[in-house]
């Protein structure tokens, strides 16, 4: 099992499905966001190209899930979403950037990827 964490997997507060991203696209374009997780990486035209960005420099595998596509084995509470986990090889994933940090970043990509970084470099291995 790899001893230092292989990918990041951002956990939006929010479903998945055509009727929940015809939604939120609404929303965005009228400027009300329920997820700061989805309003730091998406626009209302898709992935922000910033983030993509920060993605890459990240160097690490990047997934993304819904609330209603969480394993019920990671345990993982909707008072917790958004939040970014953190996972070595197919261990069950720890949670890496907690919900008022991400919303601490006010909408920043910058502030969101110095975060993750920070949180990286400190994870036990």
């Amino acid at each position: 099992m790899p001893e230092t964490v292989d990918r990041i997997i951002l956990v939006y507060d929010a479903d998945s499905g055509i009727v929940a991203l015809l939604q939120d696209i609404v929303k965005k374009a009228v400027g009300r966001e329920d997820c700061a997780l989805c309003a730091i990486t998406y626009s209302p035209l898709g992935k922000r190209a910033a983030w993509s960005q920060c993605e890459a420099r990240l160097d690490l595998n990047v997934d993304e899930l819904h609330r209603d596509q969480v394993p019920d084995a990671w345990a993982l509470s909707p008072t917790e979403l958004p939040c970014i986990l953190a996972r070595r090889g197919e261990q069950v994933p720890f949670v890496l950037i907690r919900r008022p940090e991400i919303e601490r970043c006010h909408g920043s990509i910058d502030q969101l990827g110095a975060r993750i970084r920070a949180a990286l470099d400190a994870a036990p291995s």
